[in-house]
């Protein structure tokens, strides 16, 4: 898949970025499709769900700027990029007339608030879990059996070497993604073992449960020593 969007090229080289993410989430893919045996139509969905989330990425970091941190800026820039989508506007309308289609035309077009919301949702959720993707970073460098799923969706493990993280999707839970929202599940493991488990609503919360599972850890490897 292209990566064009020039901004997607722009950050600190200290930070996990969103072109660093979706970079993750390909090589993750691709590894994936090698060692599964579902054959091709597994892989034609894997392509798609990958088209999905490059756009979700896109549009977040299309976003990401002080002149969107508000709610409502941010619902009138996508509500006026869905509107002037005319190969969506055309989409909606071909499907529509397929006769084993069971909705109308007119439901789709209805349909439309509830898809802007859900890019502002994905957006959000984005944003937040690449705060807390930094945030990990900078946490445990040790630890390499640690990582984090967040909402179970992605995985983020804890590496060995810069930039300290790497992010994976779990497949088998990609429609979560319809009903994403910016408030999440967040869970701390080492390998498949779970130490805790929250509800993330703000930075501060992943954070909190990032320490406690290091102290968790730290306790138990004092311990055996």
């Amino acid at each position: 898949m292209a990566k064009n969007d020039k901004k997607l090229t722009v950050a600190s080289k200290e930070d996990y970025t969103f072109q660093m993410l979706l970079n993750d989430i390909q090589e993750s893919a691709l590894v994936g499709e090698e060692d599964s045996q579902a054959g091709d139509k597994a892989e034609r969905e894997r392509q798609s769900k990958l088209i999905v989330l490059q756009m979700l990425i896109d549009r977040a970091n299309e976003y990401n700027d002080e002149s969107h941190r508000d709610d409502e800026k941010l619902r009138n820039a996508i509500d006026v990029k869905v509107n002037n989508d005319v190969y969506l506007a055309g989409f909606i309308f071909y499907i529509s007339q397929n006769p084993q289609f069971d909705y109308s035309w007119n439901y789709l077009r209805k349909r439309g608030n509830s898809y802007k919301e859900f890019l502002v949702e994905g957006i959000r959720f984005l944003d937040n879990v690449l705060a807390d993707i930094n945030m990990l970073a900078g946490k445990s460098r040790t630890h390499k059996d640690v990582h984090v799923v967040m909402n179970d969706i992605i995985d983020v493990s804890v590496t060995g070497e810069k930039p300290f993280v790497k992010a994976c999707v779990l497949w088998e839970n990609f429609h979560r993604i319809a009903s994403i929202k910016r408030d999440y599940n967040f869970t701390v493991k080492s390998k498949e073992c779970i130490l805790i488990a929250g509800k993330r609503k703000k930075a501060a919360d992943a954070e909190r449960l990032i320490d406690a599972a290091l102290v968790m850890l730290n306790n138990t490897e004092g311990s055996t020593e």
